[in-house]
């Protein structure tokens, strides 16, 4: 059965995390994706940052594929080569010609000094689809700096709604603008193969972390630009939201997170589950509003109530109550959970270096045309004699350019390199 991207070949000059995603995702739905890497290897393929934590080739070549590379790197293809170089650069333009789409996420101006921004290739295949992402955006006072999912969540207002009124704020522990950028940056591509299709040219793509950081904060963002309201710490609960909605500690230690819609009207109900029926007639907690004026002094005391049951018994409890109280699972309990498995979220690949190891499954699935994990990341330059080799060159020609440092390859022997 053909993949929905099938024919579509990807340069994925990506660093970190957000343009490599995007890649990832083109490649499981059958994409070509070649990861266009240095000779030296990504940073993060060795585990470190960016800017923040340089790793030499000879330290790189004697380590293992760290995990937040093989994450986002999946089904792709490497050409290790230094495009700095004028040989280097010239293997790109003999690639673009039969490349539909270019990720990228340096900062702007970077592939403009490199001699490989979109006026230059656009020269070259007009058709080209050509994704810019950046940090901050194009232009504006921000352009020029680095971008990191921290730092944008902190621009971008989340930071500032997390945690209790009157403490520090909380950094959130999952980097969602990089990943929820990548999947904008897919969805961008995506539309515009589509429009390529309607109009046979190709155009520039771009996005930022912090489009990306506001889009995903749509509906509350919208209280302000709507409202007028300026939404503000609330702790334990999320704003828009009244207690009891909140995670809780049972007898066990394990974790609830109980909400309900209509409030006042199931709030009695609550309380009966709760066998803290008393507080209906709380004056403090009579409606929604004074529930959330109160939370304070209403927290401690549900506390209290959560913690005389185990939470497999309070799920029980509140599904004969018609209401909701679902445990809250670690990566070890949510990737052995039957749902998941269902769902088809954990597949097995097996890599030349890690053995066989499990990985995400596809999240978007299309009943006609699927998408699949096509197969393991790639080693450094595990492609780049095919790749060259497609090209024209002569392994002679490989193997002056691999002594002169303007490609890398792996001698890796295609044919006994385990895959799915």
């Amino acid at each position: 059965m053909p993949t929905p991207l099938e024919g579509i070949r990807v340069l994925d000059f990506g660093v970190l995390y957000f343009a490599p995603i995007a890649g990832m995702m083109l490649a499981d739905m059958g994409a070509e994706v070649i990861r266009v890497e240095s000779v030296e290897g990504e940073t993060m393929r060795w585990g470190g940052i960016p800017n923040v934590q340089q790793v030499g080739e000879s330290q790189g070549a004697s380590q293992v594929d760290h995990y937040r590379y093989m994450a986002v790197n999946r089904g792709k293809k490497c050409l290790s080569v230094d495009v700095r170089r004028p040989e280097g650069k010239e293997i790109i333009f003999k690639l673009l010609p039969q490349t539909d789409v270019i990720l990228q996420n340096f900062r702007p101006g970077a592939m403009e000094r490199l001699g490989l921004d979109y006026a230059a290739v656009s020269r070259v295949n007009p058709r080209i689809v050509y994704a810019s992402l950046s940090g901050w955006g194009e232009t504006g006072p921000l352009a020029h700096r680095y971008g990191g999912d921290q730092w944008t969540q902190a621009m971008a207002g989340v930071v500032a709604l997390q945690g209790q009124a009157d403490e520090h704020p909380y950094l959130s522990s999952v980097a969602f603008t990089d990943h929820g950028g990548a999947v904008m940056a897919a969805y961008g591509v995506v539309t515009a193969l589509f429009a390529r299709e309607r109009t046979g040219v190709g155009q520039e793509v771009t996005g930022s972390l912090l489009d990306t950081s506001m889009f995903l904060q749509l509906v509350h963002i919208h209280e302000y630009l709507i409202e007028g309201k300026l939404p503000r710490k609330v702790g334990r609960c999320i704003a828009g939201n009244m207690p009891p909605y909140g995670a809780y500690r049972c007898k066990d230690g394990r974790e609830v997170v109980t909400m309900f819609g209509m409030f006042d009207a199931q709030w009695p109900t609550f309380c009966q589950a709760m066998e803290v029926e008393h507080l209906v007639q709380d004056p403090r907690f009579a409606s929604d509003t004074k529930r959330y004026e109160n939370r304070s002094a209403l927290y401690p005391l549900l506390d209290e109530a959560f913690a005389k049951k185990t939470a497999a018994e309070w799920q029980q409890i509140f599904r004969q109550y018609k209401m909701r109280a679902d445990p809250c699972l670690d990566y070890q309990e949510l990737v052995e959970h039957p749902q998941v498995a269902a769902n088809e979220m954990i597949v097995q690949v097996k890599h030349p270096q890690r053995g066989t190891y499990r990985t995400l499954g596809i999240p978007i699935k299309l009943k006609k045309t699927p998408g699949r994990v096509q197969g393991p990341p790639p080693l450094l330059g595990q492609h780049t004699e095919e790749i060259l080799g497609s090209l024209s060159y002569t392994s002679e020609e490989i193997n002056r350019l691999e002594r002169e440092g303007v490609v890398r390859t792996t001698r890796l022997r295609q044919e006994g390199a385990p895959g799915l």
